[in-house]
Parts: structure tokens; sequence; C-alpha cells
């Protein structure tokens, strides 16, 4: 069996412990994902496009633990999806903190209409902690108003 094969043995299999309804299990085999790093991700970002709700998040969750080579395919996914799919994503950006990250998520919380993901956008750009990104948060609380900062504060601070 070629290295490659192996990977996509242990990937496939430590995926399917992640999805399991141990939640220990589940949460060690995301951490391990992390030493599969780019092989992990095309079965990762397939559970968070279409798995349940659950699934989404701890997808969202091993993402977060593959870090970096995770971001383009997590930036496809926020810019393309529904907020059951994006939501996941971007809080998965905000744990890596890629740079790389900060202008797609600026052009979300500038355009998008739903102001859970507009938060949740918000907290990501202030975990991530870049000057671009702080700024748009800052436009976005003085054209919000305090309701809004109350939210993005609790969202950063809870996430």
């Amino acid at each position: 069996m070629s290295e490659e094969e192996s990977n996509e043995t242990g990937v496939t299999r430590i995926v399917k412990q992640m999805q399991g309804p141990d939640t220990y299990a589940s949460l060690q085999a995301m951490q391990s994902l992390r030493e599969y790093g780019e092989d992990a991700i095309p079965h990762l970002i397939e559970l968070l496009s279409g798995g349940d709700q659950n699934l989404r998040w701890r997808a969202a969750m091993a993402l977060a633990h593959v870090g970096e080579p995770s971001v383009g395919p997590l930036l496809e996914i926020v810019t393309t999806r529904d907020d059951t799919v994006r939501n996941p994503a971007i809080w998965a950006l905000a744990e890596i903190k890629s740079p790389h990250a900060v202008e797609p998520l600026v052009r979300i919380l500038e355009q998008e209409s739903s102001e859970c993901c507009r938060v949740l956008t918000a907290a990501a750009l202030l975990k991530i902690d870049h000057p671009t990104g702080i700024d748009a948060v800052n436009r976005e609380i003085e054209r919000s108003g305090e309701e809004f900062h109350g939210m993005v504060t609790e969202a950063f601070v809870g996430s």
C-alpha cells in the first residue's frame, strides 16, 4: 500500500470516528486529523458542506485543527454558502487566525444581510486581530449601534 493510500485509509477511519456518538472520541479524532493535514481537508469540507448541523460544527473544529492549509477551502465556503454552512466556516477561520481571511471576511461584514453572520464575522475579525479587520469592525459598530457592539463582544468573548 502506498503512503497516499495509507493516508487516505487513516483519514477515512478518523473522520468516521469523529462522526461517532462518543464526544470525547470525536474530539480526539478532530485533533489527530492535524497530522494528515491537506489529506483530511476534502473529507472535512464534504462534511461541512453536507452534514447535519452537528457534523458541520465538528468538521469546522477539525478544519481549525488542520490549520492554515484549510484557509483556502474555508474561504470558498464563506463566500458561496448559506449561513448554516458559512457560520461554522467563519468560526474555523477565526480559530486559524490567518491574515489571508481578513479581506474576504471584511467583504462579508460589509455586504451580508444576516445579523447573526455579521456578528460572527465581526468577532472572527477581532480574533484574527489584523488592523484592516479591526477598522472594518469599528466602522460596522459605528454604523450598526450599541446593540450590535454588545452582540459582537459577547460572540468574541464566548468564542
